[in-house]
């Protein structure tokens, strides 16, 4: 088993030193961002599709042209000095040979044979001459195999489209970097202890929409579909499934150095999970807090800041919104932006199947908004959530909830 790792890493390895460093340094950007499971898994397919490619595409010799020597033109006159060239066996004399027409038309092809080879001779000896290495280059270019890859899409975004050159021999692998690891999320010297709760975090919306719908609560008949990717950024074009995803990793991290269990109702964005099942998540594991992240849009880019919605339903309606306000105010305090307020609605399916848990959705701010986005994208902000969602935790553990 240990082999077999090893193999695998020294391949990994020697598919890296053969990438452009632009695109070895934005494999490891996509595999820094990853779980240690899930950059294993990542690293194990690249290699396999490098070997797949290698037994489909077997790297192929390079077929040099065979140089013929010239040799006919003086064979021949040899042959004329001894007096040994061949003619028809007939009892014509040596000179009467030479004035047949026969004798004229071998001769003439020999000195044409003679011609072509010098004039090609000296052809070669000028495009060498004139070309220099370029020729070899192109030899050694055109008999060079080349790796397309093709992984399934839940590997797409970890291995960018190149070139990765093979060779019919691998050369010894060298000591190379080591994969660069995601950077620690500091926790605040001050930071709450959590220990002993059980918080779950819905990074809201995924990569595509559900291609099923599902009711908004048991008592009521709209329906809506199970999740969409939701909103896009005005300026950095970037999606609200990516952004949620990003902000609820790095708050796992950090609740989880604060003492609390968490789970995520999701960890990688190409998912198919109905806000039901999210909700479901959350109730099963009896969760203390279910905290749904989401970073909304508005018809006007104007529209700004940061909202709570609840479920006004429930075994927590009464006291919902109070706390949501405490979530709300901690966040926006913390990045800048008006706290809108906590709203309770049944519009939310994700809130109404988990109301026998104290449950809270936030919008963090507004992509359509410009400052919004600008804000949300930036990392010191995130953590800056991470902080004020911890203390509203902390909170939350002294009340009587």
């Amino acid at each position: 088993m240990a082999q077999d790792s090893n193999n695998l890493e020294q391949k990994f390895k020697y598919i890296i030193n053969n990438l452009p460093e632009d695109k070895r340094n934005a494999l490891f950007e996509k595999l820094r961002a990853m779980e240690p499971s899930e950059r294993s898994n990542a690293v194990r397919k690249i290699v396999e599709a490098y070997d797949r490619n290698m037994a489909a595409n077997p790297p192929r010799q390079v077929q040099r042209p065979v140089q013929r020597p010239v040799q006919q033109a003086s064979a021949v006159r040899s042959d004329r000095r001894s007096g040994e060239n061949r003619r028809p066996a007939s009892n014509i004399s040596q000179d009467d040979y030479r004035s047949t027409p026969a004798h004229k038309e071998s001769r003439g092809r020999i000195l044409a044979v003679i011609g072509i080879l010098i004039v090609f001779c000296a052809l070669c000896v000028g495009i060498k001459v004139f070309l220099g290495d370029k020729i070899e280059k192109f030899i050694s270019t055109k008999t060079v195999n080349s790796t397309e890859t093709a992984i399934s899409a839940s590997t797409s975004e970890v291995i960018p489209e190149s070139v990765i050159t093979t060779d019919p021999t691998e050369p010894e692998v060298t000591p190379v970097e080591t994969l660069p690891t995601p950077t620690p999320i500091p926790l605040a010297a001050d930071h709450p202890d959590l220990a002993g709760l059980v918080i779950v975090i819905d990074p809201g919306h995924q990569a595509e929409k559900s291609a099923t719908s599902e009711k908004v609560a048991d008592w009521l008949s709209k329906e809506k579909p199970g999740s969409t990717p939701g909103s896009v950024g005005a300026v950095t074009g970037i999606k609200e499934y990516e952004l949620t995803l990003d902000i609820s990793l790095k708050l796992k991290e950090y609740l989880e150095g604060c003492g609390a269990t968490v789970i995520l109702t999701r960890e990688v964005n190409d998912v198919d999970i109905t806000n039901q099942e999210r909700a479901l998540i959350a109730v099963n594991n009896n969760a203390d807090i279910f905290i749904r992240i989401h970073a909304d849009a508005a018809n006007d880019g104007k529209s700004s800041g940061v909202r709570v919605f609840v479920p006004d339903s429930g075994a927590y309606k009464g006291s919902n919104i109070s706390l949501g306000d405490i979530l709300g105010n901690n966040v926006a305090e913390a990045i800048g932006l008006e706290f809108i307020g906590t709203k309770a609605t049944d519009l939310y399916t994700g809130l109404n199947y988990a109301n026998s848990v104290p449950s809270f959705q936030i919008s963090l701010g507004l992509l359509s908004n410009s400052n919004d986005e600008a804000i949300l994208v930036n990392e010191d902000n995130q953590i800056k959530i991470c902080e004020a969602v911890s203390e509203f935790a902390a909170e939350f553990k002294q009340s009587d909830v």
